[in-house]
């Protein structure tokens, strides 16, 4: 799934723009999941291996729906992904536990 197509084209202006391509703001990461129903940041369900859920608790994806990969494998990759989502959208542990 990409970035919609409205949110591209303003980060490729940006980009475009610039003379220096500059990192994608947390508020533009924040608005463009906000468009799609995604209510950052995310985190990892307490109750099922490799799923990801928003602020309010909604499914955002799965890793390894198939069960192809060991458990700690798939809550391996849905916390990477989740790691590098919430800190592109300007959230540290710091700011969550606060």
């Amino acid at each position: 799934m990409s970035i919609g197509s409205t949110h591209r084209a303003a980060i490729n202006a940006f980009n475009a723009a610039a003379v220096k391509p500059r990192p994608v703001s947390h508020r533009t990461i924040r608005t463009a999941f906000l468009d799609e129903n995604v209510d950052l940041p995310l985190r990892l369900s307490d109750d099922d291996v490799g799923v990801v859920l928003d602020r309010h608790g909604c499914d955002v994806f799965t890793v390894d729906v198939n069960n192809e990969r060991p458990d700690q494998e798939a809550m391996a990759i849905a916390l990477f992904i989740v790691e590098c989502v919430n800190e592109a959208a300007g959230f540290t542990e710091e700011k969550l536990d606060a």
